[in-house]
């Protein structure tokens, strides 16, 4: 189920397990969450991150995910930022070069 959700759908999803048997949906998502537990610690090694308790699953979710949200809205920021100034600066190069010329003539 889980392969046929990545193939069919352009959705980024995550999957949470504590045992053997989500070692494959845990690989297959895009974000994997294992839980160390009584059923061993396959499903924490195959993750991308690893919890203890599966209580710890909703500040990871809520609060780090909010945190990563804000962050990448900052770069993207600087990124239109940085770019609307070196075009701006290129804008400037030009017409002072071209007034130069204008001048010489």
């Amino acid at each position: 189920m889980a392969r046929h959700l990545t193939r069919c759908f352009l959705l980024v999803w995550s999957a949470a397990g504590d045992g053997a048997n989500d070692v494959d949906m845990i690989r297959t998502a895009h974000v994997g969450v294992g839980i160390a537990g009584a059923e061993g610690v396959q499903a924490a090694n195959a993750s991308d991150y690893s919890i203890g308790r599966f209580r710890f699953l909703q500040r990871l979710l809520l609060v780090h995910g909010r945190w990563n949200y804000s962050r990448m809205s900052r770069l993207v920021l600087y990124t239109f930022y940085k770019n609307l100034i070196f075009v701006c600066a290129q804008v400037r190069g030009h017409t002072h070069a071209s007034l130069l010329c204008a001048c010489t003539r």
